[in-house]
């Protein structure tokens, strides 16, 4: 049988795993938001701009897991799960894609 304080202690890092997620995406948003300022919002711009909007998206359901789990509310993530997922498969698709338009100064 298990026992509920390691249901809880589980519950609990699971939280700050997604808690941690939160974080990462908002870091590595700004810094795509950064990329956004240094273009100077021509179509260039384009891709980390929507690259950024996705990864605040995947910040905003990490951090409702995160709220979730805190409140105590069981219940499968998989929905989460799968939509972030999609977010960051979107992401990485997008920022491959700036880099191959935008390949960078020449060296």
């Amino acid at each position: 049988m298990t026992n509920p304080t390691e249901i809880r202690l589980a519950a609990e890092r699971t939280a700050l795993s997604w808690r941690r997620t939160c974080l990462g995406c908002v870091a590595v948003a700004i810094l795509l938001l950064r990329a956004v300022f240094e273009e100077g919002w021509d179509p260039a711009a384009l891709l980390p701009g929507i690259a950024c909007l996705v990864l605040l998206t995947i910040a905003a359901l990490g951090y409702r897991r995160n709220r979730r789990l805190h409140l105590g509310a069981a219940g499968s993530a998989v929905p989460t799960i799968g939509s972030v997922a999609v977010a960051v498969a979107i992401a990485a698709l997008v920022v491959a894609g700036y880099v191959v338009v935008h390949p960078g100064p020449p060296g």
